[in-house]
């Protein structure tokens, strides 16, 4: 869905062809088979993370070529046992049950059966998960390259101080702040181009609470215990002269927003303004940057613009679908998977974020407005 120039839908530009080669070919050992897979897959993760381009991990792809089709383990084994375990099991339990002793001997058996199921369906979904997971990362990693985004080394406590000493949206938490995630890249726009930080900020607020306790006597106690709240906020940080020391918040300013008004109701509803100059806030909030600020906040849970007095934009807010697995396609079918990440992927809400900050730079720039007339 498509709402005021914002994404809240991911879509999938590239196609994937189904891969049936070699369908018909069966492993003839299980064993070594599924040894020969596992060791393939752990040597295509490493490249995958020592990558520097599709190139790379097309190439770590293709390393399951010489398997059949679709990629999968062989369970047959685990099939065989399972399916001996169940039947051991059934036998024992009828044996003990119509020799008449105790009924709980017969649950024994049927622990058992129990147990081993669920040993079953454990490793039959960690062994699918693993061709999940590494599928999930090559295209996280293909969609970083095909972005121009970077990751970051940092210390995730004191980049938190840093940024905090940047602006406000970094102060949340009453605990503990991180930074968790950092990615660095360039947008380049037909009226602007600006680098920019895509960060995952996680910070915990830590709280008192009261309980009661009732014992086997009926006595009630009141307790106290500590309560640790988790939260995530993602966002970009961007050089944007146009505005300065101004705040658009969905929430948060309730003690700090200024008298400046919009002539929107629904603006007004929905956001707080916070300014060190009504003035600068009146000329920044134009009637086109208002619509474009309610449609993002539309699309987006939590949404906060924060200009600090140094020229540079912390915008925030609480989705963390930015970058996201919508990839089509998998290790299932290498070949098909391998012309995927050879393709540009589409990240559709990261193009409009980015998009969405352009937007405000454009309408916020004198030149644009000159040339528009």
């Amino acid at each position: 869905m498509h709402i005021g120039g914002y994404y809240i839908t991911h879509t999938q530009q590239n196609t994937v062809r189904g891969d049936r080669q070699n369908d018909d070919r069966q492993p003839k050992a299980a064993g070594s088979y599924n040894q020969r897979l596992k060791h393939t897959l752990a040597e295509i993760e490493a490249r995958v993370d020592s990558a520097k381009s599709d190139d790379d991990l097309v190439a770590a792809i293709t390393l399951l070529s010489a398997f059949p089709t679709p990629i999968k383990y062989d369970n047959s084994r685990l099939n065989q046992i399972t399916l001996g375990i169940v039947i051991a099991s059934a036998l024992t339990a009828a044996i003990l049950y119509f020799q008449g002793l105790e009924p709980v001997l017969v649950l024994w058996p049927a622990a058992a059966t129990v147990i081993s199921l669920i040993v079953y369906g454990v490793i039959r979904m960690k062994r699918k998960g693993s061709l999940t997971k590494l599928s999930d990362r090559i295209y996280y990693r293909t969609s970083l390259f095909d972005y121009g985004l970077t990751p970051v080394n940092f210390s995730a406590k004191g980049e938190a101080r840093k940024l905090g000493a940047r602006f406000q949206a970094f102060r949340l938490g009453n605990y503990s702040r991180e930074i968790q995630n950092l990615l660095r890249g360039t947008y380049e726009g037909a009226e602007h181009t600006f680098p920019y930080d895509h960060y995952h900020f996680h910070y915990v607020n830590r709280r008192t609470e009261t309980y009661t306790t009732t014992d086997s006597k009926g006595n009630v106690r009141i307790r106290t215990r500590t309560v640790y709240d988790h939260f995530d906020r993602y966002g970009f940080i961007v050089p944007f002269k146009y505005a300065r020391s101004l705040r658009i918040s969905e929430g948060g300013l309730a003690f700090f927003k200024s008298g400046w008004k919009s002539a929107s109701v629904s603006f007004n509803k929905h956001f707080n303004v916070a300014a060190d100059s009504e003035m600068e806030a009146a000329k920044f909030l134009t009637p086109k940057v208002l619509l474009e600020i309610e449609s993002a906040g539309q699309a987006l849970r939590g949404m906060d613009l924060e200009f600090n007095s140094a020229g540079d934009l912390c915008f925030s807010f609480d989705d963390s679908n930015i970058i996201t697995d919508n990839r089509q396609g998998g290790l299932e079918q290498p070949a098909a998977f391998a012309e995927l990440v050879a393709g540009h992927s589409t990240q559709a809400n990261l193009d409009a974020a980015l998009d969405f900050i352009h937007t405000l730079m454009k309408y916020s720039d004198n030149n644009f407005e000159q040339k528009t007339g």
